[in-house]
This record gives C-alpha cells, sequence and structure tokens, in this order.
C-alpha cells in the first residue's frame, strides 16, 4: 500500500508540475508532444508473438490538458500499466476533486468515476477511455496532449467527438478546439468525447 501511495504521489507531482509549466509558456506545448513522441514511442512493429507480447506490457502514460487561455486550466493524466484495472482502484487511480476553476477535465474508469490519474491496461485489442469536460460559460475551449511517454508508436491516438460526429488523429494533431453550450447539455459533460487507443491508423 505505501508503495502505491508514492507512486501515485509521484504522479501527482508529474502532473501538477507540467500543468504549472504549460500555464506559464503555453506555446511548448506541441514541440512537447512532438519530442516525446518522436523519441519514446519505438518504430511500429509486426504482430509477431513477442510484439504482441510487449504491446499488452506497456508502461507509459499520456498527459491532457482543458484550457480557456493560458491560466484557465484543467489537467490529467492517463497512466499505462499492464497489472492496472480498468476500474477505479483506491491507492491505484486519483479522484478528481470538484473545485471552483473556470474549467474541469477528468478521464474516466471503466464503472464511470471521474478521475484526475487514471490507471489503465492498454491492449493490442485496443483501449477506449472516456472523458469529461465542463466550464462555467459558454466558450471556445481547447482540448489537448501535453505529452507522450513511452507508449509504442503502433498504437494511434483517437479523440472522438460524438457530439460534433468527428475524430482526430492526436499524433499528427494534438490540440482540438471545441464550442461549450451551457444550454446544450450534450455539448460537455461525459458523453462527448472518448479516447481511442489501437493498433494501426
Amino acid at each position: 500500500m505505501k508503495r502505491e501511495i508514492c507512486a501515485a504521489l509521484l504522479l501527482l507531482s508529474i502532473l501538477f508540475t507540467s500543468c504549472t509549466k504549460d500555464a506559464v509558456n503555453p506555446s511548448t506545448t506541441q514541440t512537447t508532444v512532438s519530442t516525446l513522441s518522436s523519441v519514446n514511442s519505438p518504430a511500429p512493429q509486426t504482430g509477431t508473438v513477442d510484439n504482441t507480447a510487449a504491446l499488452n506490457n506497456v508502461n507509459g502514460y499520456l498527459r491532457f490538458r482543458l484550457a480557456k487561455d493560458s491560466i484557465n486550466t484543467d489537467g490529467i493524466l492517463i497512466n499505462f500499466s499492464p497489472s492496472a484495472s480498468a476500474l477505479y482502484v483506491p491507492g491505484e487511480d486519483a479522484p478528481s476533486l470538484q473545485g471552483f476553476g473556470a474549467v474541469s477535465l477528468s478521464s474516466l474508469s471503466s464503472n464511470n468515476i471521474p478521475l484526475a490519474i487514471n490507471a489503465e491496461p492498454l491492449k493490442a485489442t485496443g483501449t477506449t477511455i472516456g472523458l469529461k469536460v465542463s466550464a462555467k460559460t459558454d466558450g471556445i475551449y481547447s482540448l489537448s496532449l501535453q505529452a507522450i511517454d513511452a507508449v509504442p508508436a503502433a498504437y494511434a491516438i483517437w479523440l472522438k467527438d460524438g457530439y460534433r460526429k468527428d475524430s482526430l488523429n492526436l499524433r499528427l494533431y494534438p490540440a482540438y478546439a471545441f464550442n461549450i453550450y451551457k444550454a446544450d447539455t450534450a455539448s460537455f459533460g461525459s458523453n462527448r468525447f472518448k479516447l481511442v487507443l489501437r493498433l494501426g491508423q
């Protein structure tokens, strides 16, 4: 249990340190994603037994940010581990805390618990993770992939927008601009966005 608590505290430290740096200098966002993607992601692999085993044993993470502007932001960490559960597990995951900020971002466990840190297994058969977005006011917001660490390049990373019936390859275009309309509950909440990781394109 001590080791799990320490791991959660370390992940929180990474998340909040990175979010603070991004708020101070948001212009570094795309460079950071491009650099981490190329340095830490191995080349696409063929479907051999050994490669399939490696793709089922990923230890890496993705970091996302929802922003209204350079000051009003919220971030999450999705941590991939072959021993993790897709369900909410205290000490392994960190629930989102309801705050008073202008924006709010969470990922969802498989039993729909909003999380600030979400530990998940990444499987060669594919992984889908729900995202919950909210804001205080109508406006244009940006959802961006801030960092990729040790997620193999064989995995495509897609953002699916159910409201606009649209999708975006986050490896190629790490930021997505969208509108929230407070009078239209389908434009925010836990049913609009899904993150899909799958082999190939």
